[in-house]
């Protein structure tokens, strides 16, 4: 006989998805608790996150008639409800990044550092676990200090239960927790993780770069548009201004630049004489 609570969850979560634009699949297995709930409060009012077994939300979503879904539920799961559309979902959360205490035999996401400075500890015994984790710790006016910048474990390295236990008293959480929309489902249609994320930076790189090579082809290729012509007829002002000085052409536009090698010629010959010479020849001017 299956269990009231699963009926009452696989029904609330049913009347949930139908009631909603746009229903997700998220997986939490690298969600600690507590940042799983600082998410769902920077989500309150857009996006609500019901988390349940994975075997209940396939349930839910089968008798909702979302078809295409039940694939990305795997391991711990959660499921998000919001009328924003797919994308705007999972830039959302994608967004509502949050940060973590490393644990013991995690890696290091960079150099971990313990700063100089205060620590708000009072003297005790944990002085000699921080030591014991490769802090310079020392006590200073009943208070635990840090006496010089102390390298724990470099980005990459394993980190272990000594240096994880003095992160966590000094209050750091190096590791940054990110949840993803693994897939999403709006009119039919599910869309997975690869179509709805964008990394912002990556893309805007990518067209920039797009933008240099297809500016560089129309420009060699001549082809004049609004962004070519102002470089091509800069070079062709440039083009012609060569062309004149070395036809030894003179007119407004070249005699200036006659004028400045006549001047710079002048005086590369002044600085060639004897400093006698030039003092006279000074004088005279």
């Amino acid at each position: 006989m299956v269990a009231t609570w699963k009926k009452d969850t696989v029904s609330q979560l049913e009347k949930a998805i139908k009631s909603h634009r746009v229903v997700g699949v998220i997986n939490i297995s690298a969600i600690p608790s507590k940042q799983l709930q600082n998410i769902k409060r920077k989500l309150k009012g857009q996006v609500e996150i019901k988390v349940a077994r994975s075997n209940l939300i396939v349930k839910a979503l089968d008798k909702a008639g979302i078809k295409g879904m039940e694939e990305h539920v795997k391991g711990p799961s959660g499921v998000v409800y919001t009328n924003l559309n797919p994308f705007q979902l999972e830039k959302l959360i994608y967004g509502c990044k949050t940060n973590a205490p490393v644990k013991p035999g995690g890696i290091a996401p960079f150099d971990l550092i313990v700063p100089a400075g205060e620590t708000g500890l009072s003297a005790g015994p944990v002085i000699g676990d921080m030591q014991a984790a490769g802090i310079k710790a020392k006590i200073q006016g009943g208070k635990i200090v840090v006496s010089a910048d102390s390298l724990l474990v470099k980005k990459g390295g394993v980190v272990n239960d000594k240096v994880a236990a003095a992160l966590a008293r000094l209050g750091v959480e190096p590791m940054e927790i990110v949840l993803r929309v693994v897939a999403a489902h709006e009119g039919g249609t599910v869309y997975p993780y690869g179509i709805i994320h964008v990394d912002e930076v990556e893309t805007k790189a990518k067209l920039a770069d797009a933008h240099r090579r297809a500016f560089n082809l129309a420009y060699n290729a001549r082809v004049y548009n609004s962004t070519t012509l102002p470089f091509l007829i800069q070079d062709a002002i440039t083009k012609t201004r060569n062309l004149m000085i070395n036809a030894k052409i003179v007119n407004k536009e070249t005699v200036g630049i006659y004028l400045a090698k006549a001047d710079a010629a002048v005086k590369a010959i002044m600085s060639a004489l004897p400093q006698e010479l030039q003092a006279g020849l000074a004088k005279k001017e």
